[in-house]
């Protein structure tokens, strides 16, 4: 499952490298449309700009605007999935559990924006619902990984 581990990680980094993309062409122009924008509760880019973009929405109101914790969400996907691909390829017992735990993180709060894209900002993002599937499938990959070893 290790390489199983490494393509999810690879197609997860791909993808928040778009959504990175997709902010940062937001900020320099606020009528930008995305491949991911197909109409008013279809898009990637209002959702990716959103509080909730940040810090998952909560930084902001526990630390303050200016606090070093605010960090992009893509950003931190960023991270999680260079662990991942660093993580599957070094695969020693110790790593495969920390990369199961990161997993476990990630798909919690998968669950947690998943709720928030439904039922706060009602609005469909496809780069985020692919991403969620990305980090169920690396949990399952990293579940097989720490479990086959036993």
């Amino acid at each position: 499952m290790i390489v199983g581990q490494v393509l999810l990680g690879l197609a997860g980094l791909g993808l928040t490298c778009y959504a990175y993309y997709v902010k940062q062409q937001h900020k320099r122009n606020p009528k930008y449309k995305a491949l991911c924008d197909f109409g008013p509760n279809a898009s990637c880019s209002r959702v990716l700009t959103s509080k909730y973009g940040i810090g998952l929405g909560l930084t902001t109101k526990l630390f303050g605007e200016n606090s070093i914790m605010n960090a992009s969400n893509v950003n931190l996907g960023i991270v999680l999935y260079i662990l991942q691909i660093i993580f599957g390829l070094i695969a020693t017992p110790l790593i495969n559990k920390l990369a199961l735990f990161s997993s476990i993180i990630s798909c919690i709060t998968s669950l947690y924006l998943a709720c928030i894209l439904a039922f706060v900002l009602k609005d469909l993002c496809l780069v985020c619902v692919v991403t969620y599937i990305i980090n169920a499938g690396l949990l399952w990959s990293n579940l097989q990984t720490v479990y086959s070893q036993h």
